[in-house]
């Protein structure tokens, strides 16, 4: 019989019993290939195609008022500047390889604050949302810990300007003004520190406790001792009695005994001035009208009616009662015995001056360790989730699954072929002759 051509071909069944014969080679490299890339997915793909969101609120002490202690604005869009994420990075050594200044100039962090409308009147609540792509991050935990460290900065530093604001008025200031004008500076000076306190007592208590520590020890008062302290300070009666000491003693600011000699002449003139006044003034009131006074007063001609003669009376009263207080200041008359104005007694009303400041400043510097202690207490970060959320990522179950399937496909196919190949190298060849045939 001649040679019968036979088509090549393969039964299901063939191909099922050559898979058969080695299950557990594909089985064990579709798993290898399932662990490599889970393994991609979570160290590699995922990371660079996440995106993690994470909410957070700012407590402030004050609630709505979203300002630094010393008055300056808070703006919330500063939590992504280039200073808060350098900051965020520098906080812990694991975020060294973040890079924050690529991460902010391709835009890949983003925040917003949530709104609410009353009357309006558009409010932030201030509760925020801080986006990143996960480029920059190893994981998720690592994203996570990036976010809420960087919430943490305005925290860090709003507490750390507690600290440093100063209450105080400027001793340079006060030591340059005249002394009545430092009289003036030490009112407004109580008024700003109670003032402070009020608003403090206004958002807690009276008896809210105020704890901190000092070099002598803890220190725990209620913020009503502490504005009380305050309130003792240069009372009413102590500013009139300096305000009338003042103005009799005729006290006058200099940095030399020079000056105030110089200030003396100038007061002794002014006397003159004043007595040569209040001689033609009399002579006016007295005579009634003489031709001669009229033509050499300054006054001449004002004689007639009776509110011109009031006039006159009320302007002589105002110069007889500055003269009599420049000659008890300087004894312009010779006849003071002990006049008040001299270097000696200016140096004692400023002593006086000075001890009030120096008592003043002492509750401004207390004022500043309870603003600290307000804001280390009060000022914080809450997260309304403690996880990030992810999102644009593959999930790691279906991508096992997948490639656990794509895995066993590829395997198959492998281990098919290599069958195949085998059993042909194995066959003869349909041209050799057949053993009989030699022969």
């Amino acid at each position: 019989m001649e040679n019968e051509e036979k088509r090549e071909g393969m039964t299901v069944g063939e191909v099922m019993r050559i898979l058969g014969r080695k299950i557990w080679y594909i089985l064990g490299a579709a798993v290898l290939f399932a662990v490599v890339v889970v393994l991609l997915l979570e160290f590699v793909v995922d990371p660079l195609l996440a995106t993690y969101t994470m909410d957070f609120r700012l407590v402030f002490p004050k609630e709505g008022d979203a300002s630094y202690p010393d008055g300056s604005p808070f703006f919330w869009q500063d939590i992504i500047s280039s200073a808060f994420l350098s900051e965020a990075k520098s906080s812990n050594q694991k975020f060294s390889s973040v890079d924050t200044e690529k991460m902010l100039k391709n835009g890949d962090i983003e925040i917003e604050a949530e709104t609410v409308t009353e009357d309006g009147v558009i409010a932030y609540t201030g509760r925020y949302t801080v986006t990143v792509q996960g480029a920059y991050f190893r994981n998720d935990d690592q994203a996570e810990e990036f976010i809420e460290a960087l919430a943490n900065v305005p925290v860090a530093r709003i507490r750390k300007n507690a600290e440093n604001v100063d209450y105080a008025s400027s001793s340079k200031t006060f030591e340059s003004a005249p002394y009545e004008e430092r009289i003036s500076l030490l009112a407004q000076e109580k008024a700003n520190l109670l003032s402070v306190y009020d608003g403090w007592i206004e958002v807690y208590s009276e008896t809210y406790i105020v704890r901190y520590s000092t070099e002598n020890g803890p220190v725990a008062r209620r913020l009503k001792d502490f504005r009380d302290s305050v309130a003792a300070l240069f009372g009413d009666s102590v500013r009139e009695e300096l305000e009338n000491d003042l103005k009799f003693g005729g006290y006058y600011f200099c940095s030399s005994e020079e000056e105030l000699n110089a200030h003396i002449q100038r007061l002794k003139l002014e006397y003159a001035r004043n007595e040569a006044e209040i001689e033609q003034i009399r002579g006016i009131l007295t005579i009634g009208g003489s031709s001669i006074l009229r033509v050499a007063s300054p006054y001449a001609g004002t004689e007639g009616t009776a509110s011109q003669q009031s006039g006159l009376s009320e302007r002589l009263a105002e110069l007889i009662t500055r003269n009599n207080l420049i000659d008890n200041w300087v004894n312009a008359s010779g006849n003071v015995q002990s006049p008040s104005l001299t270097k000696e007694s200016c140096d004692a009303f400023e002593e006086r001056l000075s001890a009030e400041f120096v008592r003043l400043n002492e509750e401004a510097a207390l004022l500043t360790n309870v603003t600290e202690a307000i804001y280390a207490r009060g000022m914080s970060v809450r997260f309304d989730k403690q996880k990030v959320t992810s999102s644009g990522s593959i999930g790691i179950l279906i991508g096992g699954i997948g490639s656990f399937v794509g895995g066993l496909i590829i395997a198959s196919v492998v281990v098919y072929v290599i069958q195949v190949n085998r059993k042909k190298r194995s066959a003869p060849s349909p041209d050799s002759p057949s053993e009989e045939q030699e022969r």
